[in-house]
């Protein structure tokens, strides 16, 4: 919710109006407004989905960060989840916040589903620089580590590179076979 403007409660209310099974809110490293969350989910007939949005350090790009969303499909995911952000927690942390590893993720991907991090995410990167050699070693990654748990996250709020992005991410997946998920 670092950088959302919908307040939990009025979210919750619209997803319900709009008769949404499910719904996922995110804080930047943290499961901060999840208390607040889950009880309004349950009190308007939602299941509310866990998660958490991360940096990412992906030694395939050097020093640069991207980001990825991650949800907790089950209680083991959960766990795993808090696993996470502890981990990045006690590593300490610069300007860019706490920062996970991406090899974390192999050790910890019972239970987790991953959601792209859309054009500021590693495959997003790629894409928007024409890297297809970076983009099939990152999408391999997560085939291998998350099959069916990795899903190209498509999101069009009117930022930079947005519309490139979306259209480079959607022939990826026709290409790959890989699950798309909007966001925004």
């Amino acid at each position: 919710m670092i950088d959302g403007l919908a307040k939990t409660g009025p979210l919750v209310k619209k997803a319900a109006s709009l008769g949404m099974p499910a719904l996922a809110i995110t804080d930047f490293t943290n499961l901060c407004g999840l208390v607040k969350f889950y009880g309004a989910g349950h009190g308007a007939g939602i299941k509310p989905i866990v998660g958490a949005d991360f940096n990412v350090h992906n030694e395939l790009l050097g020093d640069e960060l991207t980001h990825l969303t991650v949800l907790a499909a089950n209680n083991t995911g959960y766990q795993n989840l808090t696993l996470l952000i502890s981990k990045a927690y006690q590593r300490g942390y610069g300007a860019a916040g706490p920062i996970i590893e991406r090899d974390w993720l192999v050790e910890l991907k019972e239970g987790l589903i991953l959601i792209s991090g859309g054009r500021m995410g590693d495959v997003g990167r790629c894409l928007l620089r024409g890297n297809q050699a970076l983009v099939e070693e990152c999408v391999a990654f997560y085939e291998t580590h998350f099959p069916d748990r990795y899903f190209l996250e498509l999101i069009r709020t009117g930022r930079q590179d947005e519309e490139t992005y979306l259209h480079a991410a959607v022939e990826l997946a026709e290409a790959r076979g890989l699950p798309v998920v909007a966001s925004g």
